[in-house]
């Protein structure tokens, strides 16, 4: 069966514009003149029959079907570039830096990581950790995840892994009992919430029809790997997504004592970085690693 499809270097063009807005941008990308560009993406637009870009007097601006067709087109670069890494290029790689949350690289990435490294033992690894996406890091990195809405502001953001939040407290806390007395057998040994995710727990006392915990005590810390550190050590029950609750039960004193989902609407995305040209290698295997790894979340 044949592929209707435009010729590769139009794509590479487009692609290339988009990225810089420009086609003096994309020039560089491509060491190509400007007019050469200019001419490939009119072909590839007379070919589609629809402007991908309205001409501004000193910049490009993607049009509506411009904006739906960018995201396809450099997943299909990158996944075809990562491809061609993995099967013939990777003698000469060197190292790849990923930045991403503290409680994401340590309860989701870390047990993961030695697969990465065995399947590709040329590529080295940098991991800077975060704790909010808002904050701005003076270091450059190949990939970034972020855990939020999916919109940032001058990143397109891919989706990584979605899952819900779950309890989980010292193994000494997980009696026996119905729900709503395991429930104020947790906020009798203290809650712990997680910033942003405070009304969890009311969420979790109304969902068994009881009203809003009066604990003991609280505490509120604001990453995951902190609530679960703090509840092994008895400091409480905490609510954390499911992954790392699961992670958090194999290697500390933890159970999850409630068949209890609480709905999260945010998710973890990858980010290219911002205002840098195509990715290299490295980066593009390491995220067709990632999304792979998130299509079987558990480990």
């Amino acid at each position: 069966m044949s592929r209707q499809m435009p010729p590769l270097n139009w794509i590479k063009a487009f692609e290339a514009s988009a990225r810089h807005l420009s086609f003096t941008g994309a020039a560089r990308d491509l060491n190509l003149t400007a007019t050469a560009v200019s001419h490939q993406v009119r072909s590839l637009e007379r070919q589609l029959g629809q402007p991908l870009f309205d001409r501004l007097a000193s910049s490009l601006r993607l049009t509506e079907l411009g904006a739906a067709y960018l995201p396809d087109v450099t997943r299909a670069l990158d996944d075809l570039a990562a491809t061609t890494a993995r099967l013939f290029g990777q003698s000469g790689m060197t190292s790849v830096t990923l930045r991403a949350p503290v409680s994401f690289i340590s309860l989701w990435l870390a047990p993961r990581l030695p697969r990465f490294q065995a399947r590709f033992p040329a590529i080295d690894i940098l991991l800077f950790s975060t704790v909010w996406a808002a904050v701005e890091s003076g270091q450059s990195c190949d990939l970034e995840v972020r855990f939020g809405n999916g919109t940032w502001e001058g990143f397109g953001a891919e989706p990584l892994w979605h899952d819900d939040s779950v309890i989980v407290c010292h193994r000494h806390l997980a009696r026996r009992g119905g729900k709503a007395e395991r429930l104020r057998a947790l906020a009798a040994s203290g809650l712990i919430h997680v910033v942003g995710h405070e009304d969890h727990w009311g969420e979790a006392f109304r969902a068994v029809g009881l009203p809003p915990p009066a604990p003991a005590r609280s505490v509120r810390v604001d990453h995951s790997l902190a609530a679960v550190n703090l509840a092994a050590a008895g400091g409480g029950a905490a609510i954390v997504l499911r992954p790392f609750a699961r992670r958090a039960a194999e290697i500390l004193p933890l159970a999850l004592p409630l068949d209890l989902v609480l709905p999260v609407q945010q998710a973890h995305y990858l980010l290219p970085p911002l205002g840098r040209g195509p990715a290299r290698p490295e980066a593009l295997l390491l995220r067709q690693w990632l999304l792979e790894e998130a299509r079987s979340l558990p480990l």
